[in-house]
């Protein structure tokens, strides 16, 4: 998927099968006319789940795009962080509808991360374990928290990121789309500086890649954002590439 440069801001995206999945579950869409970037996450060994995350998508940017459309311009009025909850759930109760009228549907569900960026504010919503970074000052933070029953047991302090990493049931989801009737995303809100890379993922980049690496290859010298979506998807794969990757990197556009 090629760069989109438009005043406000620049964006890339990029997403690969990897070496062991028969089929990409993963979908993306980016709109850099309003600021807006989705990404979701089929629950892995689930049925349909590339049904899941592209209704997922699909209908986050029906109800948060004019039209639907790359080319119609940002309107100036930000998106309030109820729309984007209110986006969430009802990509929930067609994921929900879809899986009861469809026996090859039942039980798929979906991760997803949507971000909408304004001027100086960014806002986002997530379910799942697909993932919100910032890198500034070339420091890589992780700005939104996995809903896995892992993150759960470090939180209480149970387990530690170290043993997480290696734990057999790290991926398990405790919210998701299509998993219930009744949703609560978790909503990020924070300012954006002028140098703000930001990466949205899907695990299949955090399970092989190591923040520290993608740190890293964020911290190369500039050759655009496509070649540095490339780059994490590259190591991703050079890593065993054990899942479907997804990436979306957003930044301010230069004057």
């Amino acid at each position: 998927m090629a760069v989109n440069s438009i005043i406000g801001w620049d964006m890339a995206a990029g997403t690969d099968i990897g070496l062991i999945r028969v089929r990409n579950e993963d979908a993306l869409r980016i709109f850099p006319k309003q600021g807006i970037v989705i990404l979701s996450d089929g629950m892995g060994g689930h049925r349909a789940g590339d049904v899941a995350s592209s209704m997922a998508v699909d209908v986050i940017a029906s109800l948060l795009v004019p039209n639907n459309s790359e080319r119609e311009a940002d309107d100036g009025s930000p998106i309030c962080p109820q729309s984007l909850a209110d986006s969430l759930d009802d990509a929930n109760t067609a994921i929900l509808d879809a899986a009861r009228q469809n026996p090859d549907c039942s039980g798929m569900g979906a991760t997803v991360v949507v971000v909408s960026f304004h001027e100086q504010h960014f806002i986002a919503a997530h379910l799942g374990d697909s993932r919100l970074y910032r890198c500034s000052q070339g420091q890589l933070e992780q700005l939104t928290i996995d809903h896995t029953l892992a993150q759960q047991y470090m939180s209480q302090g149970f387990i530690t990121r170290q043993q997480a990493g290696s734990w057999n049931a790290k991926n398990i989801l405790l919210k998701a789309l299509g998993i219930d009737e009744i949703i609560t995303p978790d909503i990020t809100e924070g300012s954006i500086r002028d140098d703000d890379l930001f990466l949205l993922c899907s695990d299949g980049l955090t399970d092989a890649v190591a923040d520290v690496d993608i740190e890293k290859l964020l911290q190369q010298a500039d050759d655009g954002l496509q070649q540095k979506v490339e780059q994490l998807i590259s190591a991703a794969n050079n890593n065993g590439g054990p899942d479907n990757v997804s990436v979306i990197l957003v930044r301010r556009s230069s004057p």
